[in-house]
């Protein structure tokens, strides 16, 4: 007993505050939906698939793949981190069931991306809100730096055909 008692209080010492987060993304997430996130700080993909490629006035992008082949061609040679990720995904034309969802944000340097929530909009499409951190307040910068959110998603009502990816105040809408 006095042993579980100094895990859990290792744990919530060690978590300090995460463990609230993550009960509020699991309860905000559709229970036959299983989803995992990355950051990145900076653009793992190919600067003509990414947000830099978008007219200007448009800062926040997503992008979607549904084979390892296709995410990868996507990456840039020394995107190691986003590379572990795609590895790490059984995708659903390659026999898995799971979908890579890439969003993208032009910010200001100090801010990171991190998953908000995921909820159904229709049968087979799905809202991803997407939270900026490491800020407060409005962020307004004149040499905007590019922020990247990797979501791995497995539905078990089969792969989502849309996907509207929200970040503050700009959504980008996909065709999975």
């Amino acid at each position: 007993m006095y042993r579980r008692a100094v895990v859990a209080g290792a744990l919530a010492a060690a978590t300090a505050g995460c463990v609230d987060r993550l009960h509020d993304i699991a309860a905000s997430t559709p229970r036959d939906l299983g989803v995992r996130s990355r950051y990145v700080d900076g653009n793992p993909l190919v600067d003509d698939r990414s947000v830099l490629a978008r007219p200007p006035e448009l800062s926040t992008h997503a992008t979607s793949f549904r084979s390892a082949a296709s995410a990868r061609g996507a990456l840039k040679s020394d995107a190691t981190e986003s590379r572990e990720f795609v590895e790490r995904t059984d995708f659903v034309d390659d026999g898995g069931g799971a979908v890579l969802v890439i969003a993208q944000r032009l910010t200001a340097p100090e801010v990171r991306l991190r998953l908000g929530g995921i909820s159904r909009t229709g049968d087979h499409s799905l809202r991803i809100a997407v939270d900026r951190g490491g800020v407060r307040g409005e962020v307004e910068t004149d040499d905007p730096v590019v922020k990247t959110l990797l979501i791995r998603l497995t539905d078990e009502r089969g792969p989502p055909k849309r996907v509207i990816v929200a970040a503050g105040d700009e959504r980008a809408g996909i065709t999975v």
